[in-house]
């Protein structure tokens, strides 16, 4: 048995007034709060169970189940109070007392399976983005084979949108994505996969620095967050044009910071830049940011809708008097 029938398992078991939740493919996020209330994500609208008849017991059991099977010990009262852990196309985020007040808590993301994911036509349908957004996202990354960052909040599309992008990119080029949750699925016939697995010590730092070695076109990391940050600056600027990666930020612009916040705290340990050459070197490697928004919408019927938009396009100008020009796009 996988490692993700092992955890579906547990949260059938532990959790199985939620059963129909984890059975439903339309579901994409579960949401336990402290004392038993529900709340879920199902095709974009926002599901509330009040009593679903879990008990904090339960859930606990659930984390520290989940736990084992990840090689984390998770124990109330203690240092150990959070499991955060990726299996396949799940993502798990679990907090037992004193850390979360109340109660146990628990968020299960369920990423889309193969051939589920959306292309760039069905996110215009949606209302994610506009037509010309897509026209031009596909000549700035496609064809023009621009490095670009999306960024935006949690839950916001980013991998959504960098998915639909990717399934753009010509059948020749040989692509290698770096994850740490199988969530990139788009469908190309040279794509190799690497997964990291922090608790064999795969991190992506190595991942990253392996793809440099293994004759990539383009370069995709599902999500820039650590160590890894200064491999894959190093490698936007090594002529692996094209390539793409995530980052959380609040406004395109800021996604730039937060990148050079990274970057900073990346650097081997006998290395130091400065700030001015740290923001001079990211303005080379990143060509256009691409901000995607999150909000949420009431319709008629009463019911609560998430809404996710992309939100400005701008090219990476370069540095004056310190700070990064950009130009907007769209």
């Amino acid at each position: 048995m996988s490692v993700k029938a092992h955890v579906m398992e547990v949260l059938r078991k532990n959790l199985a007034p939620l059963n129909h939740l984890f059975e439903d493919v339309a579901v994409n996020e579960v949401m336990v709060n402290p004392g038993g209330s529900v709340f879920a994500e199902r095709a974009g609208e926002m599901l509330f169970i009040d009593d679903a008849g879990l008990k904090d017991v339960q859930i606990e059991s659930a984390i520290v189940a989940l736990g084992k099977l990840v090689n984390e010990t998770v124990a109330a009262n203690t240092p150990k109070t959070f499991i955060s852990a990726s299996v396949e196309n799940l993502r798990i985020a679990g907090a037992l007392a004193p850390a979360s007040h109340g109660g146990p808590s628990l968020c299960i993301r369920k990423h889309q399976q193969e051939g589920e994911r959306p292309n760039l036509g069905q996110l215009v349908e949606r209302g994610m983005l506009t037509s010309e957004q897509a026209d031009l996202l596909i000549s700035l990354f496609v064809t023009d084979k621009k490095n670009i960052m999306v960024g935006g909040p949690t839950g916001s599309g980013k991998t959504t949108l960098a998915n639909g992008l990717c399934m753009r990119i010509p059948a020749y080029e040989r692509v290698i994505s770096v994850e740490d949750s199988l969530e990139l699925e788009p469908g190309l016939k040279h794509h190799v996969r690497l997964l990291t697995n922090a608790s064999k010590g795969v991190t992506a730092q190595l991942a990253v620095q392996h793809t440099l070695r293994a004759r990539p076109d383009r370069l995709i990391l599902g999500e820039t967050r650590g160590s890894e940050t200064f491999d894959l600056i190093r490698a936007f600027n090594s002529g692996h044009d094209g390539s793409l990666s995530t980052v959380h930020a609040s406004s395109a612009e800021d996604m730039l910071y937060a990148l050079e916040m990274l970057y900073q705290m990346s650097l081997p340990p006998d290395a130091s830049l400065s700030p001015e050459a740290v923001r001079g070197y990211i303005a080379r490697a990143v060509h256009v940011c691409v901000h995607v928004t999150r909000s949420v919408q009431q319709r008629e019927d009463g019911k609560f809708r998430y809404v996710r938009r992309v939100g400005e396009i701008v090219r990476v100008k370069g540095v004056e008097h310190g700070k990064y020009v950009v130009e907007s796009l769209c």
